[in-house]
């Protein structure tokens, strides 16, 4: 039990480096496409820090198993060189009973990894996508200022004569910036703006008023009252709107989805593909620290160079290989459980591994009757 407790604490700090710098090469990226937004939209930093908030259960999501690589890598180079691992052999316990500190921090990390996937991914996903809805309307609804003719909806002008409470508006005017005989005039006592999710579209929600509409080369006008109505709004940042997508549902939803009997086949395919996915994903983690062990071992005589290098090639194999099994089952050219077939293997191989180096299946199953 020392030695478990040794081995596992001292795998926390290379873990946590290895997340921090992952984590942070990825929010760069993400960093630097909001710097656009704020330069182009001009949203302020409150906007842009929840949007970071928003997008990190993504990030860790992907971070966390490749931060196991590192935490196991470097804890298990370190012991070679100093010949821990050799020290550790000769009282007579195998590379199983070494294992096992490794196994249950990778263990851990994966159900903390499947927090992520299973529930908190998806929440964050809505909360992202609804903040960026509330943008759009905020930004449509700042170009309105009451008493002035405004431009920035298409080709139509729009004037509003003042705001009723946050959201609604009163008075409002809208019209072609260019009089044409198919051309119609709005008129609304109030009204308010919202954000159509499905459609992607700016719509201004109009209450108690008129359309009026030039009938044919005549002067004459049609006048149709209305209680309500719809209209759309030629609005351009709603085009980098990212909709509400299969991601952002919860797992309770898309397991129900997926027992629909009426749910087209190509649907069926996307829904199981993601349910699939945020279950074997975590699993990654697991896998890496059994596969870590046997491949960061290194002959002190011969340094730890080749180990670091076994560890890029050890993320890159299983990437390559799961984004292949993510195409195939996307393509409906494979089943979506084939997503669990990575991590299986990347387990598989470092068990095989592992009873190769240790060369004596005697201590594997002393370790299972315990």
């Amino acid at each position: 039990m020392i030695l478990f407790r040794a081995i596992f604490i001292e795998m926390l700090a290379p873990f946590s480096f290895t997340l921090m710098v992952m984590a942070g090469l990825l929010m760069v990226e993400k960093v630097y496409r909001l710097v656009n937004l704020v330069v182009e939209e001009r949203l302020n930093l409150g906007e842009v820090g929840l949007m970071l908030v928003y997008l990190l259960p993504q990030v860790l999501a992907m971070t966390l198993p490749l931060a196991v690589v590192g935490g196991v890598f470097v804890t298990v180079i370190r012991q070679s060189m100093d010949s821990e691992v050799m020290s550790l052999r000769a009282t007579g316990k195998g590379l199983w009973n070494y294992a096992m500190p490794f196994l249950a921090f990778g263990l851990a990390v994966t159900l903390l990894t499947s927090l992520l996937t299973l529930w908190l991914q998806p929440a964050a996903g809505r909360k992202y996508a609804d903040l960026q809805v509330e943008m759009v309307r905020w930004r449509a609804e700042e170009k309105l200022v009451p008493g002035v003719l405004n431009f920035d909806f298409g080709n139509k002008v729009i004037r509003i004569g003042g705001r009723r409470s946050e959201k609604e508006l009163s008075d409002i005017f809208i019209a072609n910036r260019q009089a044409d005989s198919d051309g119609s005039v709005i008129t609304a006592r109030s009204g308010w703006i919202e954000v159509d999710h499905d459609s992607r579209q700016v719509v201004f929600r109009l209450r108690d008023g008129e359309v009026s509409t030039l009938i044919g080369d005549s002067a004459d006008f049609r006048l149709v009252h209305f209680n309500t109505l719809r209209y759309v709004l030629d609005y351009r940042p709603i085009n980098r709107l990212n909709v509400l997508n299969i991601r952002t549902l919860t797992t309770t939803a898309l397991s129900d989805l997926l027992s629909a009997e009426d749910l087209l086949p190509q649907a069926r395919i996307g829904y199981n593909r993601e349910y699939q996915r945020r279950f074997a994903e975590p699993w990654a983690a697991l896998a890496f620290a059994m596969a870590s062990i046997p491949m960061a071992l290194v002959d002190p005589r011969f340094g730890k160079r080749a180990g670091y290098l076994r560890a890029i090639f050890l993320v890159a194999a299983y990437f390559i290989v799961w984004a292949a099994f993510k195409d195939l089952s996307g393509g409906g050219k494979a089943p979506a459980e084939t997503l669990w077939l990575p991590p299986l293997m990347v387990f598989l191989y470092g068990t095989l591994r592992l009873w190769q180096m240790n060369a004596d299946i005697e201590s594997l199953w002393r370790v299972l009757r315990r």
